[in-house]
């Protein structure tokens, strides 16, 4: 064969019908149809018998019909393609049919519709002959099937005229070439029916109802995929990279407000007046982005008729055709609003908080100066030297936990810190605080170990109260060091003064820095040891 899709004649053994194709000796389009003969002994079909008729055959047989008044029709093809119209025939012809018009021949052979032709509010009809798949539709403006709808009603049975006709000559004819054809391979040029024909017959209609079956199931799973992206605020949609055509589902238009008779055809200039200024900008980048990485994905902002805004977002895969260069998107929408508005609002509730707990550290540091302050004026105002000499070391307490607290909380709240840093700012705070111009805070610490704000908490204080007391009883500079050990950390606080004495436990100690400093090692889970020697030396070891 020829003309495309009658080779599928021997791959079936069944009959063909094409779609509107244009004729191999003029160009004019035709129908072409093939009925396969089978080969010896039952075989497979090694000749069929084709022949083609003439489009404008159907097309004057079309105009032939007696119409209501305004009314208009059309032949569509097997795929839905329009094959011959009353009115407007220039600008449809080869075009397919609109979507409301294949979902209804997608659902039954025949019925009717109201929707949209030439722009008027009509009643549509159609009728589809099983045989080919070729349709007939009629569409009536309201006004018109008011006035007259019985006789319209009438009319529309004779519309299934041209098909009938079309049909009844490709079975005439057929009947007849295949007859002659058959009695000259017997042998008998005036032979009576042969056993060839009964199975012809019957593999017709056994080929029909597996047609008929298919039919059934792709209406159901069309409906099945209706109704899931119904439920799920989902649409789906194809862009031909090539040609600029766009196709949309049902579920597009409803995510887009929009109706397909009164908005429709889909465009890309339909969706681009729908986006949002600032997310049009972007519009070209994501198919660009799409053809280089294969994959379309976007987040942006439509505009519905009514005026409401929705977050919509595309995800899809890029097909590419025979040449290897992107051809097509295949891509669902999603209706993503409810969960944009959630983050929003989770955004704002963190930011929130966030402003809540600073509000909450600032009063905290406030207290704890206005109790240094009051502190160190109770020292000055008492007559007893002990007392005065208690109430300072207790104001000096107070300045060291404000410190760690100043430390802990300038940074972003809820995140780890590095114990390097905060150190460091510890050993200024302590140097400028209590060390004198003879004496300093130094700082060796590995950088790269992070810790919670707890732990970190638990850390400060415990090197505030080792280098309090180095400051308070041992001699020198004071230094602060800090290292790994795989996965325990070492903290060691040393003077040059002439250390601890030989009996000194500091599980012992009545001394209240030491005592605060052993609690801290036993909130790291640590274990805090004196180091004997000429200079005072304390070792913490704690699990990082």
């Amino acid at each position: 064969p020829t003309l495309p899709g009658l080779g599928a004649v021997f791959e079936t053994g069944a009959p063909v019908v094409t779609r509107l194709l244009p004729g191999t000796i003029t160009g004019a389009p035709v129908i072409a149809t093939a009925i396969p003969m089978p080969g010896p002994d039952g075989g497979p079909a090694r000749h069929a018998i084709g022949m083609t008729v003439d489009r404008a055959r159907v097309a004057a047989a079309l105009q032939a019909q007696n119409l209501p008044e305004g009314g208009v029709a059309a032949v569509l093809d097997g795929t839905g393609v329009v094959a011959a119209r009353t009115r407007g025939e220039a600008e449809t012809l080869g075009r397919a049919a609109g979507a409301a018009v294949l979902a209804g021949l997608a659902a039954g052979p025949e019925g009717t519709m109201e929707g949209t032709e030439d722009g008027e509010d009509a009643v549509i009809a159609f009728a589809r002959a099983p045989e080919t798949g070729y349709a007939v539709t009629v569409a009536v403006p309201e006004a018109a099937f008011a006035r007259d709808r019985n006789a319209a009603l009438a009319r529309l049975a004779g519309m299934t005229l041209p098909v009938t006709l079309v049909g009844l000559a490709l079975a005439a004819l057929l009947g007849i070439r295949l007859r002659a054809s058959l009695a000259g391979l017997s042998g008998t040029p005036h032979a009576p029916r042969l056993q060839e024909v009964d199975d012809l017959a019957r593999a017709l209609a056994v080929s029909d109802a597996a047609h008929a079956r298919i039919e059934q199931v792709l209406r159901e799973r069309s409906a099945w995929l209706e109704a899931t992206q119904r439920a799920a605020a989902v649409g789906t949609w194809s862009l031909d990279l090539r040609t600029g055509e766009l196709r949309w589902s049902d579920g597009m238009w409803r995510l887009y407000g929009l109706d397909p008779w009164r908005d429709g055809p889909p465009t890309v200039e339909l969706f681009r007046s729908r986006l949002l200024e600032d997310d049009l900008a972007h519009a070209d980048d994501w198919v660009a982005e799409a053809e280089v990485s294969g994959r379309y994905e976007a987040e942006f902002r439509i505009r519905r008729p009514d005026g409401e805004v929705r977050w919509i977002r595309a995800q899809g895969a890029v097909e590419q055709g025979p040449d290897g260069r992107a051809a097509r998107v295949l891509a669902a929408n999603l209706d993503i609003t409810e969960r944009r508005a959630l983050e929003e609002e989770r955004e704002r509730l963190v930011a929130q908080k966030d402003l809540l707990v600073q509000e909450v550290h600032h009063r905290v540091k406030n207290s704890l100066q206005l109790v240094q302050s009051m502190l160190r004026m109770q020292a000055r105002g008492t007559d007893s030297p002990e007392v005065a000499a208690q109430l300072q070391e207790a104001a000096s307490r107070i300045v060291t936990i404000a410190s760690v607290h100043r430390r802990l909380y300038e940074g972003a709240p809820g995140e780890d810190q590095d114990a390097a840093d905060h150190l460091a700012g510890l050993a200024e705070d302590l140097g400028t605080s209590l060390a004198d111009a003879t004496r300093a805070v130094r700082l060796e610490a590995e950088r790269g170990m992070r810790l919670p704000s707890e732990r970190m908490a638990s850390l400060g204080l415990l090197a505030t109260e080792l280098v309090t007391n180095a400051l308070k009883h041992g001699a020198g500079d004071v230094v602060v060091g800090l290292r790994r050990k795989g996965e325990v950390a070492e903290l060691a606080v040393q003077d040059t003064g002439p250390g601890f004495p030989p009996d000194f436990d500091p599980t012992t100690s009545r001394g209240l820095g030491m005592r605060v400093a052993l609690a801290m090692a036993r909130q790291l889970r640590g274990e805090l040891r004196i180091v004997a020697g000429p200079a005072g030396r304390v070792v913490v070891a704690f699990p990082i």
